[in-house]
């Protein structure tokens, strides 16, 4: 007792207590401090009973977790299209089909440029809307349009290249009008023949055939007329089916006035819109028809012709819009 009272500062020290409230002992904190670290032995002193060791188990090194990359599944392709990516073979055939597409579309435009050119088409389709309103009001009301001269444009030199677009001349044919007029009118025939209680599908197809039916035979007889009388340059193909085509603006009117205006009003409505047709016509295609230059070769010669072929284009839209006004169902 008296060696542990001079290790303890003399004062004698009471037994520890048991439970689980017990103090711990400096000894036995130091002992836990040194067994956090296995490296390290504790210090052994003359009273401390040597502490058996214990070979250390030996664990495999755990890896780290990576997340594998996993294909879109926000998609239902996702897996096809990392395996087609994947897949050389794949890959080569989707080239292959890339090439064929290109050349297939290149072989389709060069056959559609020999009859007509894809810059002079984007020329007719270049309106704006105050050409739309223009063009409309020169169908309706003819006799209020003062100018029908087309303006001509120039290259650098000065020299003529063509005729300005339909956005920059009032007075310049377009494609827009003509292609819309045809739709409206197959939309209105398919109202009209709704109201009537005998409409099919098949009466837009039969309409819309009879329409083109119309313009392709006009069409083809100014051609033939052209040919025969030496007129040239001055009234290209495009030209003359957009004058073609503005007889649908007409027709519409008076379609529209058939199936509820009295008779009397439908015909009214026929002859007024014919004559501002027809002077429409005349206006329009005087200057390409019948040229004031004296310069031009032949128009001398077919200038008496040339105004008896226009008048005769003229007077024949009467002949077109009675055609066009005359609706059925196709069953």
């Amino acid at each position: 007792m008296s060696h542990f009272q001079g290790q303890m500062g003399g004062q004698p020290q009471n037994p520890p207590m048991r439970g689980a409230f017990s103090p711990i002992s400096a000894e036995q904190q130091q002992q836990f401090a040194y067994n956090s670290y296995p490296n390290q032995q504790p210090p052994q002193n003359a009273y401390s009973q040597p502490q058996p060791t214990y070979p250390q188990a030996q664990y495999p090194q755990q890896q780290p977790f990576v997340q594998q990359p996993v294909a879109n599944q926000s998609t239902p392709y996702g897996m096809f299209a990392q395996n087609l990516q994947n897949n050389q073979a794949a890959q080569i055939g989707m080239q292959f089909a890339g090439n064929a597409m290109n050349a297939m579309q290149e072989n389709v435009q060069q056959n559609v440029e020999r009859y007509v050119s894809m810059r002079q088409l984007k020329h007719y389709f270049d309106v704006s809307n105050i050409y739309v309103l223009s063009k409309l009001r020169a169908l309706v009301f003819p006799w209020m349009q003062k100018s029908w001269h087309r303006y001509a444009e120039r290259d650098q030199t000065g020299q003529v290249v063509g005729y300005k677009s339909p956005r920059e001349d009032v007075n310049s044919p377009d494609l827009y009008i003509p292609v819309m007029g045809l739709v409206s009118y197959v939309i209105a025939i398919g109202l009209i023949i709704g109201r009537l209680g005998v409409f099919h599908p098949e009466d837009l197809g039969y309409t819309a055939s009879s329409a083109l039916g119309v313009i392709v035979f006009e069409v083809l007889l100014i051609k033939m007329f052209c040919y025969l009388l030496n007129v040239g340059s001055e009234l290209q193909f495009l030209d003359i089916v957009a004058f073609s085509g503005y007889k649908f603006v007409t027709t519409i009117l008076v379609v529209l006035l058939k199936p509820w205006a009295p008779w009397w009003m439908t015909w009214s409505a026929f002859l007024y819109f014919g004559f501002a047709l027809v002077f429409f016509m005349i206006r329009s295609l005087r200057h390409a028809l019948i040229p004031e230059s004296s310069s031009v070769t032949g128009v001398n010669v077919h200038r008496k012709r040339r105004i008896h072929f226009l008048f005769v284009i003229a007077m024949t839209q009467f002949l077109y819009i009675w055609i066009l006004m005359q609706y059925k169902s196709s069953n």
